[in-house]
């Protein structure tokens, strides 16, 4: 994975409500600039470095280190999955968007009480509006079901990314308390980590990948996740447009 992309030039052509799902995530307004994002992500990334900072003298330690250049998407795919400890395993960028979302919805399993795993296991979701999102007109994907047929039934449909990343950020999202302004949009609205319980019911904010590092995880984590699912519900969309009618 020797490609950098810049995460500007990587969403500027988005939907706009995709990128205010990014601002949200980022603390921002709904509103803000590409430009503001950028910034947002370049404090959390470097946020070790801003409090050193912080606590220094104004000098030439400031003027080497107190303007951070914003990672690169390669470089937050590989911050995180060294902070999941699957960096071992990935070696290209489609491994590092498979593989993230799958550690993630592992993690938040492996740490929520018996009587919450069980219900995330059980409980059946309309899938729907998530294959709507991508444009996904396959009926043998639709319907009722629990969260683990949804993602074996996308796998085999080639779509194991998108679900993944979109089940994952659902998630994430939910245990953290932010809600994403245009969900139904992006196809978040149905997801298992959006229907259960009230924000904070998996209590993620506790896990300890968010301050492993020196990174802001519990920003950079559900945004390299929107990043992810948002990347292959567009792909999706492209190879649906371009199939013979």
């Amino acid at each position: 994975m020797d490609s950098q992309t810049k995460i500007v030039d990587l969403i500027r052509d988005w939907d706009k409500r995709d990128i205010a799902n990014l601002a949200i995530i980022c603390d921002l307004e709904e509103a803000a600039s590409l430009e503001d994002i950028e910034h947002a992500i370049t404090w959390a990334f470097h946020s070790k470095a801003r409090h050193t900072i912080a606590g220094k003298v104004k000098g030439v330690f400031d003027k080497v280190h107190a303007s951070p250049t914003c990672p690169t998407y390669e470089e937050l795919l590989r911050g995180a999955a060294k902070v999941m400890q699957i960096n071992k395993h990935c070696s290209s960028m489609a491994e590092y968007e498979m593989y993230l979302p799958d550690a993630v919805i592992v993690a938040a399993l492996s740490r929520m009480t018996p009587p919450q795993r069980r219900e995330v296991f059980t409980r059946e979701v309309d899938a729907a509006p998530m294959w709507e999102a991508a444009g996904v007109k396959d009926r043998s994907l639709r319907g009722v079901r629990t969260t683990a047929s949804i993602l074996a039934l996308a796998n085999a449909s080639g779509f194991a990314v998108y679900a993944g990343a979109t089940t994952a950020l659902g998630f994430i999202t939910h245990a953290v308390g932010i809600t994403l302004p245009f969900a139904v949009y992006t196809g978040m609205s149905s997801t298992i980590g959006v229907l259960i319980g009230p924000p904070g019911w998996m209590a993620l904010a506790a896990w300890g990948f968010f301050t492993v590092t020196g990174s802001n995880w519990k920003i950079l984590m559900p945004l390299l996740l929107s990043i992810i699912q948002t990347k292959s519900r567009l792909q999706i969309q492209r190879q649906i447009q371009h199939q013979p009618a």
